[in-house]
């Protein structure tokens, strides 16, 4: 049970208590189902939310009040006795009296240990929720003692091991592996392919091979005080990229494509036309020796993708307007003769990014970014799974599919925090005593190592997902 004390003076009132005992592993916790953790998660966020740093309105003006009295108080006495230097007294006495009160206003420091409790165990039943599949609707697993002690013990679903990632490796995936996950009504958009001739123009894999991700809060100033702002970046990469393994994958996810729609009795033609296309794929992707990136944002973090088409395939050049407009006299060609082209996209996403967003440093003192493993797939902002050429039809997701399963490593490999820069430290200090906010910046780099065929099974399997989601909505149709 938590023990609180709270005091009150004639200047300012404070609480002094026990943390919150809030256990990592708690009874019961193998028998929690999806909605039960979704519920302890909620419960567990508010105890987070309490216990960080994040400063509500009444404090912030409590603090701004002190501020504005404590630059009176000095600078009433010292005004006479410094001069000029009577000024930056008052400022540097403000500053003091705001933190001063602050501090008192905001999360004890009982409170401030349950919320670092409560995150631990916020990370241990997100491990869970991912080995119960929870991400996936209708999939929902129950996990086998060994399993379950395995996550206690900090080991994952697992004992994980680095492995290459090579062409063989991925060659050699048996094919009963590769199974697509539940996903019911993953895919939103209008497309209309009745008694039509499909033509297949393109078939994109962008690989998610590195990436970035921010959250800061902007300086501010309120009643004579200045907020300086922070910023926290977390920079992650593969290594190592091995253009050929990933062309395997891209190989593999095309002959799966091809066999769902034929499954389905769907005409599709993968050859080029005679006469060209409405748009014409005239890019090479990325070859061993030559990779091609591209970057996409989402949110406060960005993603370098590797470009990836099957062997013997290009694809469609794109600007500021996606595809363009392509060539209208085949288009109308096309539209007698009853054909359509079709764009078919994939992104494998290897990390899952956080952020605490942009706030204002007058109500949030800190700010927060990570970056860490999970496999899914999706789409990128501003483009389709499918794009039609001729009739226009779009395909796209709300969300990805997540694939469970433990396939990378993430190492730090360098860090940086201002506030361990003497350096920094110091001009801090200078800008303090001038009335002005100090400036914090944190930057973390992360390197992750791949379970090479863990990685290409998963990513095959979230793609034979939507690719099976893409011939049920073509026949549906």
């Amino acid at each position: 049970m938590p023990w609180t004390r709270c005091v009150v003076t004639g200047l300012a009132w404070g609480c002094l208590g026990w943390a919150q005992a809030v256990e990592r592993v708690q009874p019961g916790d193998a028998t929690l189902s999806c909605t039960a953790l979704a519920a302890e998660q909620s419960r567990l966020a508010e105890l987070v939310r309490a216990g960080s740093g994040e400063k509500s309105a009444g404090t912030a003006a409590a603090g701004v009040a002190a501020n504005v009295g404590g630059q009176l108080a000095v600078g009433q006495a010292a005004s006479g006795m410094l001069g000029a230097l009577g000024g930056f007294a008052s400022r540097l006495a403000g500053v003091a009296a705001q933190g001063a009160v602050e501090k008192q206003l905001g999360p004890d420091e009982a409170t401030r240990q349950t919320g670092v409790l409560a995150a631990e165990r916020q990370a241990f039943l997100s491990q869970l929720a991912q080995a119960k599949r929870c991400d996936t609707p209708g999939a929902e697993g129950v996990l086998s003692p060994e399993a379950f002690q395995s996550l206690v013990e900090g080991k994952g679903s697992g004992t994980f091991a680095v492995a290459a990632l090579t062409p063989d490796a991925v060659r050699a995936l048996p094919a009963a592996e590769i199974q697509p996950l539940p996903a019911d009504h993953l895919l939103t958009g209008k497309i209309d392919v009745a008694d039509k001739t499909l033509h297949l123009s393109e078939f994109r894999v962008l690989f998610d091979v590195g990436g970035e991700v921010t959250g800061g809060t902007r300086a501010g100033y309120l009643f004579g005080t200045n907020y300086g702002n922070s910023r926290v970046t977390v920079t992650y990469r593969v290594p190592q990229v091995d253009v050929a393994a990933y062309q395997a994958i891209t190989d593999r996810a095309l002959e799966d494509f091809k066999s769902r729609l034929a499954a389905a009795g769907l005409r599709v033609v993968y050859t080029p036309p005679e006469g060209g296309g409405v748009y014409e794929p005239t890019e090479t992707a990325s070859l061993p020796g030559a990779p091609v990136f591209t970057s996409q944002s989402y949110g406060y973090g960005k993603r370098q993708l590797l470009v990836m088409a099957p062997t013997g395939m290009k694809t469609i050049s794109r600007g500021i307007a996606g595809i363009g407009a392509g060539h209208i006299g085949r288009r109308i060609d096309w539209s007698k003769k009853g054909w359509d082209g079709m764009s078919v996209t994939h992104v494998v996403n290897i990390a899952e990014m956080e952020s605490s967003g942009s706030r204002s440093s007058i109500l949030s003192r800190e700010a927060s970014a990570d970056a860490s493993a999970r496999l899914s797939v999706g789409h990128a902002p501003g483009e389709y799974v499918v794009q039609m050429h001729v009739g226009g039809g779009l395909l796209h997701m709300k969300e990805g599919v997540v694939v469970p399963g433990e396939f990378a490593q993430w190492r730090t490999v360098k860090t940086y925090d201002s506030r361990k820069d003497m350096a920094m430290v110091a001009l801090g200090a200078l800008r303090n005593s001038m009335g002005q906010a100090q400036d914090t910046l944190v930057r973390v780099e992360k390197e992750v190592d791949l379970n090479g065929p863990v990685m290409a099974r998963l990513a095959l399997q979230g793609m034979a997902t939507v690719n099976q989601a893409i011939a049920s909505r073509l026949q549906a149709r």
